[in-house]
């Protein structure tokens, strides 16, 4: 799959966590600070994923996209009807992050080719 980034400043290292993450896993990621809804990379991604760390809204999100947030609550996606929250935590760090990833990888979820 083909990861499209949105690089948060204030959740720097945190976003390269992500990134390693899908990119060990064998996926394709592109990163960029913001996109329009005809930007190339926007529509060469099958999901888009924001640490905007803050409530969830899908404002800046293109909808016709799968998409997952990291939010201050959880991780949150489209994956199923309206926004979903697939995993809570209590707030977005490096610790809550690596629990995300372990349970990503119980499920084998976000495998590449």
């Amino acid at each position: 799959m083909h990861y499209l980034i949105i690089e948060n400043e204030q959740v720097e290292e945190l976003t390269y966590n992500v990134v390693g993450f899908l990119w060990d896993n064998g996926n394709e990621v592109s990163i960029q600070k913001r996109y329009t809804n005809s930007d190339k990379y926007l529509l060469e991604a099958d999901c888009v994923v924001s640490l905007e760390n803050k409530c969830f809204s899908m404002d800046n999100l293109a909808k016709s996209k799968l998409f997952l947030r990291f939010c201050s609550d959880g991780v949150y996606s489209n994956v199923i009807p309206s926004p979903y929250r697939i995993f809570e935590y209590k707030v977005l760090n490096k610790h809550t992050l690596a629990a995300f990833f372990s349970w990503c990888k119980k499920l084998n979820l976000f495998k590449g080719k």
